[in-house]
C-alpha cells in the first residue's frame, strides 16, 4: 500500500471528526449575538434580558444582595476626619483597600495611612479631596461580559482616586440582568464616593430596561429634558428567540423571577428614599400605584390599600402597562432628583462647575480589546476552515501532517480566546475534545508514516 493510498483509507475517520469542528467554529459567535440584537430590538427597549443558564438561580442570593446595598447605602463617603478620643483632625478620603480592620485613607497631612474608622468621626465636606470629577458613560445595551467587568473597575479605581464625585452617564435600552446586577453592586460598593446617575439624551433616549436599575442604585439621578426611566421587565434570549418568562420558564418560575427582580429595584429605590412600589410598576404591567397624602406624609401606594382619610393625589401605573416616567414625572413623584440640561449645569447645580473633567476609558479600552479578540477569532476559524477544507483533498501525507499541525495550533488559540472572552460563546471542553481528536489523528497518521519508511 502506498503512502497516499493509505492515507486515502484513513479519510473517513477524519472526515467523521471534522462534522463536528465546523459547528463548533462557526457557531457562538454570529449566532449568540444575532440573538442579542434580535432581544434588544424586540424587547430590550421594554425589558431586560434573562441569560438562561441563570434560570434556576433567581432568588438564591437576593436576601444577601438587599442586605449588602442597604449596607453600602448607610456607609457615607468621609473628608474630614476627627478622633474620638485625641480629637486628632485629618482631611482626604476613603480607599477600598483595607487591611483587618484598618481602612487606607488618603490624607492631606500624612498621605496615605490607614485608620480604624470606628474611632474616627467622619464628615462628608469634601475637604481634601480631589477637585475632579471622573465620567463614566455606558451609552450601548449590557451584553458584553469583558464591558461589565470594564466598567466594575472603572468604579473602584475612580473612586480610590478621591474626586470630588463619579457622573456616571446612562443612555441604554437594556441588556442582561446578571451583568446588571453586577454593575449596580459596583455603584452601591462604591460607599467612599458619590455617584450621580445623569440619564442623557442620546439614540436610546434614557435608562430603559436595567438600565433603569443602574440609575436607580446610584446617590442621586438628575435626567435631560425628552429622556425616560422605566420599563425593566425581563425577558429570556434562547434558541428560540425572545421569550416572556412565564413562557420560557413556566407560569411558577417564571413568577418568581419577576418577584426577584422587582424587589431587587425597590431596594435599589428604597435604599435614597425613592418609591420602591414604583420601581415594581416598572417591571410588572399588573401593578398598579397611586399617589396619596395623609397630612404631611406623601405615600405611594396600590389603590385597594386607600384609606378614607387618604386623599388622592395622581395615579402614576396602570394596570396593563409597564411605567415609564418622564424626565418631568421622575422628579415629580421622586424616582429622580432634578431635571438639567446639560452635563455643564448638572456640575453648576451640585457646586462643582469649576471642577476639572476626568473621562475614564475602561470601557473604550475594553471594546477595542474585543474587536481585536473577534477579529483574531475570526481569522482563527477561516484559517481552520481553509486547512480542513486542503486536508479532504490532498493525497500526499506529508502534506496532511502539515495541515494537521497548523489546524492544532490554530484550535488550541480558540481554546485560549475561549478562556478569556467568554463573550464569544465558545465551548472550551467541546473544543478541547475536537483539539484531542485531532492530534490523536495525527499521531497514528505520524507513526504509519514512520512505519512506512
Amino acid at each position: 500500500m502506498t503512502k497516499q493510498s493509505a492515507f486515502t483509507a484513513d479519510r473517513n475517520k477524519i472526515e467523521r471528526s471534522f462534522m463536528v469542528l465546523e459547528p463548533i467554529v462557526i457557531s457562538g459567535f454570529k449566532t449568540r449575538f444575532s440573538l442579542l440584537k434580535t432581544a434588544i430590538a424586540s424587547g430590550g427597549v421594554v425589558g431586560g434580558i434573562r441569560p438562561r443558564e441563570k434560570r434556576d438561580n433567581s432568588n438564591r442570593f437576593f436576601f444577601l444582595t438587599s442586605l449588602l446595598i442597604l449596607f453600602f447605602a448607610s456607609a457615607a463617603f468621609a473628608d474630614t476626619f476627627v478622633h474620638h478620643k485625641t480629637n486628632e483632625k485629618l482631611h482626604g478620603y476613603v480607599t477600598s483597600q483595607k487591611t483587618g480592620s484598618r481602612t487606607f485613607v488618603q490624607t492631606a497631612e500624612k498621605g496615605m495611612v490607614q485608620l480604624e474608622l470606628a474611632r474616627w468621626k467622619v464628615t462628608p465636606d469634601r475637604t481634601g479631596r480631589n477637585k475632579q470629577v471622573i465620567i463614566i458613560t455606558l451609552d450601548k445595551e449590557i451584553i458584553l461580559d469583558i464591558e461589565t467587568t470594564a466598567l466594575e473597575e472603572a468604579f473602584r479605581e475612580a473612586a480610590d482616586k478621591g474626586p470630588v464625585c463619579i457622573l456616571f452617564e446612562i443612555d441604554t435600552p437594556g441588556g442582561r440582568e446578571d451583568f446588571a446586577r453586577r454593575l449596580c453592586s459596583a455603584v452601591t460598593a462604591t460607599k467612599n464616593c458619590e455617584v450621580i446617575a445623569f440619564v442623557k439624551g442620546g439614540e436610546f433616549g434614557g435608562a430603559l430596561s436595567v438600565g433603569a436599575a443602574l440609575a436607580l442604585s446610584c446617590d442621586q439621578i438628575y435626567m435631560a429634558d425628552n429622556t425616560v426611566i422605566g420599563a425593566a421587565t425581563l425577558v429570556n434570549v434562547s434558541e428560540k428567540g425572545v421569550q416572556d418568562l412565564k413562557e420560557s420558564h413556566g407560569e411558577d418560575i417564571g413568577e418568581k423571577i419577576s418577584s426577584a427582580w422587582q424587589a431587587y429595584l425597590a431596594s435599589l429605590a428604597q435604599q435614597n428614599d425613592r418609591p420602591g412600589l414604583l420601581a415594581k410598576a416598572m417591571v410588572d404591567k399588573e401593578i398598579e400605584v397611586i399617589e396619596v397624602t395623609k397630612g404631611d406624609k406623601r405615600l405611594f401606594i396600590d389603590p385597594v390599600n386607600k384609606r378614607q382619610d387618604q386623599q388622592l393625589v395622581h395615579t402614576w401605573s396602570k394596570k396593563g402597562s409597564l411605567l415609564t416616567l418622564t424626565a418631568e414625572e421622575a422628579v415629580k413623584c421622586g424616582i429622580a432628583d432634578k431635571m438639567t440640561g446639560t452635563r455643564e449645569e448638572l456640575l453648576s447645580d451640585k457646586g462643582i462647575g469649576t471642577a476639572e473633567l476626568i473621562f475614564d476609558e475602561h470601557l473604550l479600552k475594553a471594546r477595542k480589546e474585543f474587536q481585536i479578540a473577534a477579529k483574531r477569532q475570526y481569522n482563527l476559524r477561516k484559517s481552520i476552515d481553509l486547512q480542513t477544507k486542503d486536508l479532504m483533498q490532498t493525497e500526499q501525507l506529508q502534506k496532511a501532517l502539515k495541515l494537521f499541525r497548523g489546524i492544532s495550533a490554530d484550535f488550541k488559540s480558540l481554546i485560549t480566546l475561549a478562556k478569556k472572552y467568554p463573550d464569544f460563546g465558545m465551548s472550551v471542553q467541546a473544543l478541547e475534545a475536537e483539539l484531542n481528536t485531532i492530534e490523536s489523528i495525527y499521531k497514528n497518521l505520524k507513526i504509519n508514516a514512520r512505519r512506512r519508511k
